[in-house]
């Protein structure tokens, strides 16, 4: 009886160490995030300390002796390792915030200033985050090597949570410490490097954000950036397809759509950011015989970002300033009424991209604020970037900017919505989009879902030149046969609906406007989609619906368990709004969801802004 009163005692004080200690951490990263390293340091101290705390309760004496009574199992040894792990991931985020706090200026010190990025203040912090990528990997370990087997429940629970985060951290830091590797490399560190630079454009739509309108050759010196004149992309010769060999066999399939007349505007169709960079390497090698070594595209948000930092900005030859509130508006939509001459209109944003990006790396100094805004922006998936080195493109792929269809969990539940448009113009400046998703768990781990997709279009029809509203002449000709007239205004949309790896669509049950209609079924990257093409007249709106089951949604048995799920959102021009509710399985009741998510009647719920990203 006293050894059980013992153990209670000592297990809720480890308890209340691990919480103060997560709690500091939390606080640390909160506070690097803002750019605050030493306060960030310091917290991570506190949190390091209360985790040692809970390891030396842990490993006292009077738990190892208790924990050799039979019915605790090894419960004591889970706690050990817990508190084991958690003081390693604290080591491994202290050592990244020293190294930050020992390079000259800090974290601010890393941006480019004066047109260069100072390459070798990125070497300590690549050496101290392989430290750190030793010290999570020794986390993970001793986490895994604690069964949950012979466990009471709270802590075997405990430690599964445990496990699952420390997981998600190792695997950020190891990514970090591949790009921090390959990033001395990838600023010219041993040699310039040469990339294409894609300026998208969202007022139509493609898989990655919008059509490459277009490009650059960004050179980069020892830390120096060049960019040469922003052209046309289809100023770019069109090779036979069968000189570029595909990046893997789901893009093959996007490769009817280049076939006719759309082999660079179509380009990023799939919306795989790793595989439409390997068909523009590709591609551009075929058309020119230059070898790049890899691919950087930014959208007009990524401008704002950076105009945010720098202030208005004049873009040569064109006579008009922007700025951060401007930017969007004017290059999206407004500069092609401004500008009759179609080259022009076809190099504005690239213009605009290349006047915003110079002013950024030339300006006499940044702080961290600055920096911070566009790592932001980055994380949106504004900015996303491949690179021909494995390593560091392996760490690129794991992170938003890399761009990948897959998330980084890609067991979790995916939704996915991704709008191509075959309209010929720039009508989804206009476009609104409503995202519900309603999803029942049952309680044998499976869950059916109901998706509605409505896409408004509040396009104008007169008032604006064809560029903008249409239509354009040859409509219908790529992605198929619209039984129906395309007039001024009108949107044609090819919805691709993702819907995770172990979804099972349910084709027959699929509607437009509430009529039973045909939707085309298929895989991209292991993941599983439902596809539909339709026009949505000026002033009209579609609602697509769509059903769908999965056997596997959820970890856990009758008795309870975790849900998980990642909605990515693809960048458009008007806010996105998102609407879901998950219903648990009946007799069950949900006791905690992560933000923004609420429990309202039984569910959790939440309705609002979408994000380009939520989990």
């Amino acid at each position: 009886m006293l050894a059980g009163v013992f153990l209670v005692i000592t297990l809720l004080s480890v308890r209340r160490d691990l919480e103060l200690g997560r709690a500091a951490m939390e606080r640390g990263r909160t506070q690097l995030i803002g750019g605050d390293v030493d306060a960030s340091a310091l917290s991570f101290r506190s949190g390091r300390d209360m985790f040692a705390s809970a390891a030396s309760r842990a490993d006292g004496l009077g738990v190892r002796a208790i924990g050799l009574l039979p019915w605790l199992g090894r419960t004591t040894d889970a706690v050990r390792a817990m508190a084991a792990s958690a003081t390693s991931a604290a080591d491994a985020a202290i050592v990244i915030t020293d190294a930050i706090a020992s390079a000259p200026g800090g974290l601010g010190g890393l941006a480019p200033t004066s047109g260069t990025v100072h390459v070798e203040r990125l070497i300590p912090l690549a050496d101290a985050a392989r430290r750190a990528d030793g010290l999570m990997n020794d986390a993970a370990a001793r986490l895994e090597r604690a069964t949950d087997s012979l466990v009471l429940q709270p802590v075997a629970g405990a430690l599964r949570d445990a496990e699952e985060e420390v997981v998600a951290i190792k695997d950020e830091i190891h990514a970090l410490a591949l790009i921090l590797d390959g990033l001395p490399r990838f600023l010219g560190a041993d040699g310039r490097r040469t990339y294409f630079f894609g300026a998208q454009n969202p007022a139509e739509l493609r898989g990655t954000g919008g059509l490459i309108g277009a490009y650059s050759l960004l050179r980069i010196d020892d830390g120096r950036f060049r960019f040469s004149q922003f052209e046309p992309i289809h100023s770019l010769a069109q090779p036979p397809l069968t000189d570029v060999p595909p990046p893997n066999e789901d893009y093959a399939a996007y490769e009817q759509f280049r076939r006719h007349g759309l082999f660079w505007t179509g380009i990023n169709i799939m919306p795989d950011f790793p595989s439409v960079a390997q068909a523009i390497l590709a591609s551009y090698q075929a058309s020119t015989g230059t070898r790049l070594d890899g691919v950087v595209i930014a959208d007009p948000f990524a401008l704002a970002a950076l105009l945010e930092a720098t202030g208005p900005v004049e873009v040569p030859g064109y006579g008009v300033t922007v700025d951060a509130d401007t930017v969007v508006p004017f290059t999206t939509n407004e500069a092609y009424s401004v500008f009759d001459d179609s080259v022009r209109r076809k190099r504005i944003l690239g213009d605009v991209a290349r006047a915003a990006f110079g002013r950024f790396v030339e300006q006499p100094s940044t702080d961290t604020g600055d920096l911070r805004t566009l790592i932001d922006s980055a994380s949106d998936r504004h900015i996303l970037v491949y690179s021909a080195d494995g390593a560091m493109q392996e760490g690129l792929a794991a992170t938003p900017i890399g761009g990948a269809l897959r998330p980084p969990h890609a067991d979790d539940d995916l939704l996915s919505v991704v709008v191509n448009s075959s309209a010929g113009s720039k009508v989804d400046f206009y476009q609104q989009r409503e995202v519900a998703y309603a999803v029942e768990l049952h309680d044998d781990g499976s869950a059916s879902a109901e998706f509605d997709l409505t896409l408004a279009n509040h396009a104008p029809t007169t008032g604006e030149p064809p560029y903008v509203i249409g239509p354009f002449r040859q409509q219908g000709r790529y992605f198929g046969p619209i039984l129906r007239r395309i007039d001024a205004g009108d949107s044609v949309a090819l919805s691709t609906v993702y819907c995770g790896t172990d979804c099972v669509p349910v084709e027959d049950e699929a509607e437009l406007d509430g009529t039973p209609t045909d939707v085309q079924a298929g895989v991209d990257l292991g993941v599983r989609y439902l596809r539909h093409y339709y026009a949505i007249p000026s002033g009209e709106e579609r609602e697509l619906g769509l059903v769908w089951d999965d056997p596997a949604a959820w970890e856990g048995n009758s008795s309870g368990g975790v849900f998980r799920m990642t909605f990515a959102n693809q960048v458009t021009v008007r806010p996105s709004t998102f609407e879901i509710r998950i219903e648990p399985p009946e007799g069950m009741e949900i006791t905690s969801v992560t933000a923004p998510l609420a429990v309202r009647a039984g569910a959790a719920v939440y309705n609002g802004e979408a994000a380009t990203r939520l989990d």
